[in-house]
């Protein structure tokens, strides 16, 4: 029998929330079903539910794919270790518009994320439809993007975060000696709605590919700006024991990063389709260095 919630649109482009979901039980196959509808829908979608378990919140990951152990965040150990532990006060942070981990040859479909500590103040998540942003583009732009490929670099927002003072200079050797990048179409086709969205971040695609580099350099500021209308946008505000869900392949992110010195902490599971993905899959398994919310 399914767990019954309703769903509350929170914009007019993207987000929802589910309400009265009950995890008093077991999460049943409809209920899932029906959250990937919302999500699909919505493109991110909240629950408010304090008292989810690990256990729920795997169960919620499994039914999208296969989610990820991540190589180098914390994870809540045996049995548990496709939930990461992203936490300020060991130094992590996504404050920077991404989609998660692109530089992958097949980036995670979905991410979630489940608010364990929050700080007095701020620390809020924002999200981009890039399927409503590709949308407005006028019809000579979507024409002029047809066929176009961009390049994914892990390593780009790596430097900056060692000119910043972020990352240490032995971290920074690490992952760069890695080399993790991909070339993806501009311009993708998600696979269960058909809509079009811009595949394109800042802090990940260094250029576009097979252009002049002035070209590129002009076509992805004016993307990126565009992008930034707040029409696309949604913002949550956290609660404890909240969980948002988005569609990474649709949607960026940016973790605002504006509640120093307190402590933010989430339990955070990306998940991969379950299609093989050639001989990259063991490279996705063991992504480095992915950002998160």
């Amino acid at each position: 029998m399914s767990v019954p919630f309703t769903v509350k649109p929170l914009g007019p482009r993207i987000g929802a929330e589910a309400i009265q979901l009950d995890l008093a039980g077991k999460l049943s196959a409809q209920t899932l079903k029906d959250l990937e509808a919302a999500l699909v829908k919505h493109e991110a979608l909240v629950l408010h539910v304090p008292e989810m378990t690990p256990e729920q919140h795997l169960a919620i990951a499994l039914h999208f794919g296969e989610p990820e152990v991540h190589t180098f965040y914390p994870n809540l150990g045996a049995g548990h270790e496709q939930i990461t532990v992203i936490d300020s006060k060991l130094g992590d942070r996504a404050d920077m518009w991404h989609h998660d981990e692109s530089f992958l040859p097949s980036p995670p479909i979905v991410t979630m994320t489940h608010a364990q500590i929050l700080p007095p103040t701020g620390g809020d998540t924002c999200w981009i439809s890039m399927t409503s942003a590709y949308d407005a583009l006028s019809p000579r732009m979507k024409q002029y993007l047809d066929g176009l490929q961009a390049w994914h670099d892990m390593n780009a927002p790596m430097t900056a975060a060692l000119q910043h003072g972020i990352v240490t200079h032995e971290r920074y050797v690490e992952v760069v000696a890695q080399n993790r990048r991909h070339l993806h179409p501009m311009v993708r086709v998600h696979p269960l709605t058909g809509r079009k969205a811009l595949y394109i971040s800042p802090t990940y695609v260094t250029h576009i590919d097979s252009i002049p580099p002035a070209e590129s350099r002009a076509i992805l500021a004016y993307l990126h700006a565009h992008c930034m209308q707040v029409e696309f946008m949604f913002k949550h505000r956290w609660s404890l024991g909240d969980m948002v869900i988005w569609d990474n392949r649709s949607v960026v992110h940016n973790a605002i990063m504006d509640y120093a010195p307190h402590q933010r902490r989430m339990h955070r599971a990306s998940v991969f389709a379950r299609h093989p993905v050639s001989s990259s899959n063991t490279e996705q398994k063991e992504a480095a260095c992915a950002t998160t919310a």
